[in-house]
């Protein structure tokens, strides 16, 4: 008899709740779908591909990040996800996903889960936590990356037999052997968990160019069983490796943002730091100009979130001029190496 824990959720109710909230965002196009909010940039591991973190800033004072999720709500924002550096960092986390919850937004919270107990999953199961998402890249850790499924399924086991929460896990294909990553899916299949699978980015945020082996093992991870929720389907990915580009509209900056530890609104992570607005400045006004403008870069996009988010309003025009984007402050010269080694930097959903 298998004995291996399974996640079961009893969220019936609360997903109706989350598809209404959804179908009302959808209607009005001033409303961001999904946010982020870092709110620590430290984190416990140091990835080869990530420059997104460090090991000595503090967290982000939680009056300041209340005051940050209260504005968020106020643009009315439906999704939030606390992120870092490694979110579990922030003394406070529990808090700010209640907080998100009172205000009237759906939080959801990623970690590289190494700092996961069962005292974390009893606060954020008591807050109200809707969805974690944690990255594995490996089965053994390696060089590039520490977020490794035999060092973390204790973790995971944890989480199926406590979380009441739904529990996602991103696999980035390319940061180590395809083989690695379909064991990885299947590991997070038998769990119950949601999947999903990212390739590999360089650091402009485009799509590195797979491997067959990967494609094979791809196709694999995507013919798993239980994957995720329709409205976050990846089939923008296999137009991308299938055509080499993708026609769509990207509603960065409106639909979907990112918040940074210093308060300042990002289009999406590898864009961070260009064209960065105060948060507590952003108005409906911003988010309708962002909403039109044209994005060069959405051609060759990969990222999940901006996809996801912007998938309601294909249809709609985009009657803005094409943004004027600067490319991003590269890096320091070593972490640049690494980063265009293996740059995979998942944020959440």
């Amino acid at each position: 008899m298998d004995s291996t824990p399974r996640l079961r959720r009893s969220f019936h109710w609360e997903d109706l709740r989350v598809a209404g909230k959804i179908a009302k965002a959808v209607v009005d196009r001033d409303r961001p779908l999904i946010t982020h909010l870092v709110i620590t940039r430290r984190c416990n591991l140091s990835c080869g591909y990530c420059f997104e973190y460090d090991k000595v800033s503090p967290p982000v004072p939680t009056e300041v990040l209340e005051q940050r999720l209260a504005h968020m709500a106020a643009l009315k924002s439906v999704f939030v996800t606390l992120t870092g550096g490694e979110s579990l960092l922030h003394p406070d986390a529990a808090h700010l996903v209640r907080h998100a919850r009172t205000l009237g937004m759906i939080p959801f919270l990623n970690t590289n889960g190494y700092l996961l107990t069962k005292q974390w999953i009893d606060a954020l199961n008591q807050a109200g936590l809707y969805g974690m998402q944690i990255s594995i890249d490996n089965v053994e850790p390696n060089e590039t990356s520490k977020k490794s499924l035999r060092l973390l399924l204790p973790k995971l086991r944890l989480l199926a037999r406590e979380a009441k929460f739904r529990v996602r896990i991103n696999t980035v294909l390319g940061s180590s052997a395809p083989e690695e990553a379909l064991e990885v899916g299947r590991a997070a299949v038998a769990l119950g968990f949601d999947t999903n699978c990212s390739l590999v980015r360089d650091d402009s945020g485009a799509l590195v160019e797979p491997s067959e082996r990967t494609r094979e093992v791809y196709e694999q991870i995507r013919g798993l069983g239980r994957r995720l929720p329709s409205f976050m389907d990846d089939s923008f990915t296999q137009t991308l490796l299938d055509e080499g580009a993708i026609d769509w509209k990207c509603r960065a900056g409106a639909r979907t943002f990112m918040v940074c530890e210093n308060g300042l609104v990002h289009l999406c992570q590898p864009r961070m730091g260009v064209n960065a607005r105060p948060l507590l400045e952003y108005t409906t006004e911003d988010i309708r100009a962002a909403f039109d403008e044209v994005k060069p870069c959405a051609k060759h996009c990969p990222i999940a979130y901006a996809h996801h988010a912007s998938k309601f309003d294909g249809w709609r025009s985009q009657r803005g001029p094409k943004l004027l984007v600067a490319p991003p402050v590269p890096p320091p010269p070593a972490i640049a190496t690494a980063a265009r080694r293996s740059s995979a930097l998942a944020v959440l959903f």
